[in-house]
């Protein structure tokens, strides 16, 4: 009996010591102990055989007790945390591993695993999740003094102020990657909400070859061009094609675009590239991103007109050649459309320093429709005689004069050598020109061959 019951001390120790919770009401006695006491207990009572009990109780206590060393190991370690928080934090560059640092830097590099910082002089190494670009207080161990590895213990967002921040000024620009051209090519570590080309000040690090921007102020567009440098251009299309000629408004501008691009004539456009200062400014596009149509020029009355700016109206022409034609309306010769003396046209085109270009031009009236005015000439005009030759004079400088006679009618053809044109007594003669005198005479001088016309 004696040796039941002190089976039953044992257990009931064990388990009101070691589970002092769990088991505090339960009682564990042997199935033996239960036969010679024959007694009802009040608590629940359940049976083990004295093997099957001490495994049971192995486990449990294995299990307790690992949970017991991690919780004095957890201790320790926050013991030796907190004490190492609580020391004065030392200079990078004088603390040796095991110290704990501060350090505040611009985060450069930002990989899944890691982040690296930098101060303008040094860097670190945080085995974080960092924002590149952002600016980061550290405080934490250094683990690695060759390798800069820092164990953080504390991260936090804060002002760039304690940072040696360099001041950059030169113009924004996007090629393969965003830069500032100051001329030089300064890549940056981001792109800028700022327009292609416009002036701004960065502020930031250069770590790696690239500038790590923390803040910045946009100046928008520069008035005048510099060398080398961005400038935005903003006027009408006087030369088409590749290179094109943009009038700005106050000069001519050569614009080379990138391959297979052209402008139009006539159109009003928005160019941005690298200007040279050549003795023609000229501008360097590099993406066809960089112009943009916004119309076309502004449109005048024939006279009023200005350059870069659209002329219309209708007139006659007074003189017709391989290249260009004049008009009666204007001084200025009109080039891109081939027409006949005395044909009426109307006409858009644009104006350029010393010429016309003709954009839409038609013959609205053709010089066959023009009344025959032998009878009523009018002079500087362009304009139809028909009648008979009466009689021919030719001198021996190869000049020549006919008379043409229609009823009570005439005037003396003038025939220069130039045009090469004979003409006989009777015949039947169409010429177009304009009216003038030969030693006081009425006469009628032509300019081409093709101006006149005989059966």
């Amino acid at each position: 009996v004696s040796l039941h019951f002190f089976w039953e001390f044992k257990f009931c120790f064990v388990f009101n010591v070691v589970f002092p919770f769990k088991y505090r009401c339960l009682t564990i006695r042997t199935e033996a102990n239960f036969r010679m006491e024959g007694i009802s207990k009040k608590c629940n009572h359940r049976f083990y055989k004295p093997s099957l009990l001490l495994s049971i109780m192995s486990r449990k206590i294995k299990s307790q007790v690992v949970i017991a060393l991690m919780a004095m190991a957890s201790i320790s370690g926050l013991y030796y945390l907190g004490d190492l928080q609580a020391q004065s934090p030392m200079p990078l560059e004088e603390a040796k591993k095991g110290d704990l640092i501060e350090f505040t830097g611009i985060c450069v590099n930002s990989k899944e695993n890691f982040a690296v910082l930098y101060n303008g002089s040094e860097t670190i190494v945080v085995f974080e999740i960092l924002e590149s670009g952002k600016v980061y207080k550290i405080r934490g161990k250094l683990t690695d003094p060759d390798k800069s590895y820092v164990q953080a213990f504390e991260i936090n967002q804060t002002s760039p102020k304690a940072l040696p921040l360099e001041t950059v000024t030169g113009a924004y620009w996007v090629d393969d990657y965003c830069q500032l051209l100051t001329p030089q090519r300064i890549s940056l570590n981001t792109c800028l909400n700022a327009s292609k080309g416009e002036r701004v000040i960065v502020e930031g690090l250069y770590y790696n070859k690239r500038f790590y921007v923390i803040n910045y102020t946009r100046l928008g567009f520069e008035n005048s061009p510099e060398d080398s440098m961005p400038f935005l251009i903003r006027g009408s299309v006087i030369y088409g094609g590749n290179p094109a000629t943009i009038w700005d408004g106050e000069e001519e501008v050569r614009v080379y675009l990138p391959y297979k691009q052209t402008l139009e004539v006539g159109d009003y456009v928005e160019v941005i590239g690298t200007a040279k200062l050549y003795s023609t400014l000229t501008i360097y596009v590099n993406d066809r991103s960089d112009i943009r149509v916004l119309g076309r020029a502004r449109k005048c009355p024939i006279g009023e007109e200005k350059i870069g700016e659209i002329a219309y109206g209708v007139c006659a022409v007074k003189k017709s050649t391989k290249t260009y034609i004049s008009l009666n309306c204007t001084s200025i010769p009109l080039y891109g459309f081939s027409v006949r003396v005395g044909d009426l046209i109307e006409f858009e085109a644009i104006r350029r320093k010393n010429s016309l270009y003709c954009l839409e031009c038609k013959v609205s009236r053709p010089r066959e429709a023009l009344e025959n005015s032998i009878c009523n000439p009018v002079p500087d005009q362009p304009s139809k005689i028909e009648g008979r030759v009466a009689w021919v004079k030719l001198y021996s400088n190869g000049f020549g004069i006919a008379n043409i006679t229609n009823g009570n009618c005439w005037t003396l053809l003038k025939l220069s050598k130039s045009i090469g044109v004979t003409l006989e007594e009777g015949g039947h003669v169409v010429a177009f020109g304009f009216h003038t005198t030969y030693r006081e005479m009425p006469a009628f001088e032509v300019a081409s061959r093709e101006d006149v016309i005989k059966d």
